[in-house]
Order: structure tokens, then C-alpha cells, then sequence
């Protein structure tokens, strides 16, 4: 069973093949060998990259964009605004009774 969900990982996000590839360096690519003896950490070093480069590009980037800032502005309206005060307030009264 590991080996099969290694091989779709592989061939879903890691192959050069794969329909979702992510962008991982040269030399942490796996050769399709490694799907032949699959260990439960087998996957670790690529999804550390894979994390620091959402972590310190990816999402700061997102952070910054037109559209998450515009979502976010449009929350915190939608939170600021009379009706939204009225249902916290009586959400408060019912759990606080």
C-alpha cells in the first residue's frame, strides 16, 4: 500500500512527467528507483523545501498580492459593519446567559 501511494506521489507531483509538478531543486529530485523500497520518510527532505519555499516566497508573496489584500479589506468591513455588530452581540448574550 506505501508503495502504491509513493508511486502516485511521485507521479502526481515529482516526475518530470507529472501533471501537478512542483518546483523542487535539480539534485532533490528522486529517481523513480527510490518508489521500489518506500520508507515512510522517503518524501521529507522535498517537502521541507517545498515548505520553506511557500514559507519565504510563496505565501509572502501571496501576503502582498491585490487579491488577498482586497479580500482582506472586504472582511474586516463586512466585520466593522452595524449587522455584523448586532449578531455578535446577541451571539454574546445567548452564550454568556
Amino acid at each position: 500500500q506505501m508503495q502504491e501511494k509513493a508511486k502516485e506521489i511521485y507521479m502526481t507531483f515529482l516526475s518530470s512527467k507529472a501533471s501537478s509538478q512542483v518546483n523542487v531543486e535539480g539534485q532533490s529530485r528522486l529517481s523513480e528507483t527510490i518508489l521500489e523500497t518506500p520508507h515512510p520518510l522517503m518524501f521529507q527532505k522535498l517537502q521541507d523545501q517545498i515548505f520553506n519555499l511557500m514559507k519565504y516566497d510563496s505565501y509572502s508573496r501571496f501576503l502582498k498580492s491585490d487579491i488577498f489584500l482586497n479580500q482582506k479589506k472586504s472582511e474586516e468591513q463586512e466585520e466593522n459593519s452595524p449587522e455584523a455588530q448586532t449578531a455578535a452581540k446577541r451571539a454574546s448574550r445567548i452564550y454568556n446567559t
